[in-house]
């Protein structure tokens, strides 16, 4: 006898009602489909992690050639050159006391190809002094390891006839507003420093920001400028045009012991000392993170690194991820508070 059914051998129901019928089984399917594309993400991005670096990685210094972030930044992608076996270039952004070149970093995608040669200037100082801030230097960023400590060095030309810190102070008083000091930039940390010098020693010394460290030194130099207090000032006390007074730090610094404490030059009691590192975007994966850490390992012993370093008044010191973070947290809380005693704010 004929089958009545308009599919032989089926149940008399067409293939979408039937399927209606079953509503588990489509959703089985779904879940299935929906399970195999996650699991090729998944692949997919551990594998990406484990090829990780696979092109050439970027090093931003926020500043212009030749200053002392330049120094560190170099330092830092030779080695990551040399233990990773990808090119690493050093881009300088410049502008607005770093805050150009650290934004952009801000911005990029945290894959681990842009990477910003930080200092707490151009992080943590203008986060504080700047109105509105720029970034949060802790949510914004995320930390890899810090590499070198700046003690800061207070220098004036070799005109002024003052040959301590306490000799400074009277100097200034004597004549307020006819003194300058020179920084990197407005808001700079050679700007922060400058103005926190005078709010303890109630002097009224003039600020010329500049366009870099290495300008602002050139126009000391130059007889245009007559203090400056930062790192590179340092790499000039040999030449006679420039005098080095004290450390800002609180204690002597081990590659340099002739030179003073501002406490022990006749000045008040300081202590503010720089830092340089690496950090990246926020979510830098954790496996990039740890992986730039270990590169990083050992570079505070490579003999031309801590000459290099001790010529730019820096102190090689290598810190990992967890106490660089810590580190960023502190300055930030530290910061805020000298800002607001020296009211220091930059529009």
């Amino acid at each position: 006898m004929r089958s009545l059914h308009p599919f032989p051998g089926h149940t008399g129901l067409l293939p979408e009602r039937a399927a209606r019928r079953d509503p588990p089984a489509a959703r089985r399917m779904l879940l299935l489909a929906l399970a195999a594309s996650v699991g090729l993400a998944a692949v997919t991005t551990v594998q990406a992690q484990e090829r990780w670096p696979s092109r050439p990685i970027t090093i931003v210094s926020p500043y212009n050639p030749g200053g002392t972030n330049d120094v560190v930044a170099r330092a830092i992608a030779d080695r990551l050159q040399r233990v990773l076996g990808q090119p690493v270039v050093v881009e300088n952004r410049a502008g607005a006391a770093g805050i150009v070149g650290s934004a952009g970093v801000m911005r990029a995608a945290p894959d681990g190809y842009t990477l910003l040669s930080a200092n707490n200037g151009a992080l943590v100082v203008q986060s504080v002094v700047k109105k509105p801030a720029p970034y949060d230097p802790v949510s914004a960023f995320t930390p890899i390891a810090k590499v070198a400590d700046s003690p800061n060095f207070i220098g004036v030309t070799a005109d002024l006839p003052v040959k301590s810190v306490g000799e400074l102070v009277a100097y200034a008083r004597q004549r307020p507003g006819q003194l300058n000091y020179s920084s990197s930039g407005s808001g700079s940390f050679g700007n922060f420093l400058g103005e926190y010098f005078k709010q303890q020693t109630g002097t009224f010394i003039v600020h010329i920001p500049s366009r870099g460290s290495a300008q602002a030194l050139n126009e000391m130099l130059a007889g245009r400028v007559h203090l400056m207090i930062d790192p590179l000032v340092l790499q000039q006390r040999t030449g006679g045009r420039v005098r080095v007074l004290a450390t800002t730090n609180n204690a002597r610094v081990e590659s340099q012991p002739d030179i003073p404490t501002v406490q022990e030059s006749g000045g008040p009691a300081m202590q503010i000392v720089g830092w340089f590192g690496l950090v990246g975007p926020a979510a830098l994966p954790r496996e990039v993170v740890e992986r730039l850490e270990s590169a990083l390992k050992g570079l505070e012993n490579e003999p031309e690194v801590r000459k290099a370093f001790a010529a730019a008044g820096l102190t090689p010191v290598m810190t990992g991820s967890a106490a660089f973070g810590n580190l960023i947290r502190q300055d930030l809380e530290r910061y805020g508070e000298v800002q607001q005693r020296a009211r220091i704010v930059v529009e």
